[in-house]
């Protein structure tokens, strides 16, 4: 009878740690699915984030491109140091910034959108002030400030379909050193022109 006993208890004892152990098994599992499962509605929902915030319509991109298209015109003018292409490409550009619209900028990217609200008029009225003046090196000074606007906006819109490069000249006004945009990566520096054309490098690469 006592053996009978010390094997029933053995029996219990076996039962109570297997159901232990069963139920333990089974929390850990539900742990780790639910852990898994945090972790990839987390990366779904940063995969959407940075997809949606660079979702702007067609006709958004045809404004933005053709806004580029126009500075990228101004640069190659100053590469060339042609005054009459200058005016030619800077009142085209001020046309585009004048009627260009960001509020799609803005339901995307709030933050971004402040950084840059108010930046095209500043070009613009950069370009308004660079066409009224003669000498070409003055005109180029207004480029440099349009090309610290154009970065600012390419930083936060980062134009569809695009590269676009930033490149630096350390010589440029007396050494102080300036910045501008490009489609290409060779140097073709807008601050020299033909004196010293491949004067530069490229600082940073956008590509959307």
């Amino acid at each position: 009878m006592l053996a009978g006993k010390i094997k029933s208890v053995n029996f219990d004892k076996k039962n109570t740690m297997r159901k232990l152990f069963l139920i333990v098994a089974s929390v850990v599992v539900v742990i780790a699915c639910k852990d898994k499962s945090d972790k990839q509605a987390d990366n779904s929902e940063s995969t959407v984030k940075n997809q949606s915030a660079y979702a702007y319509s067609d006709s958004f991109n045809v404004s933005v491109k053709a806004v580029m298209t126009a500075y990228f015109q101004l640069k190659d003018a100053f590469v060339a140091s042609d005054t009459l292409s200058v005016n030619k490409a800077g009142t085209q550009l001020k046309l585009l910034l004048d009627s260009m619209n960001l509020s799609e900028v803005q339901k995307a990217d709030s933050l971004g959108f402040e950084s840059i609200a108010g930046r095209p008029g500043d070009a613009a009225a950069e370009i308004a002030g660079m066409l009224g003046e003669n000498d070409i090196e003055k005109k180029r000074e207004s480029f440099e400030m349009i090309s610290n606007v154009f970065y600012d906006l390419v930083r936060v819109i980062k134009p569809a379909g695009q590269t676009i490069y930033y490149q630096f000249c350390p010589m440029a006004f007396n050494e102080k050193g300036a910045y501008w945009l490009s489609n290409t990566d060779s140097i073709r520096n807008p601050y020299f022109g033909s004196k010293m054309l491949t004067c530069g490098e490229t600082k940073e690469t956008f590509k959307n």
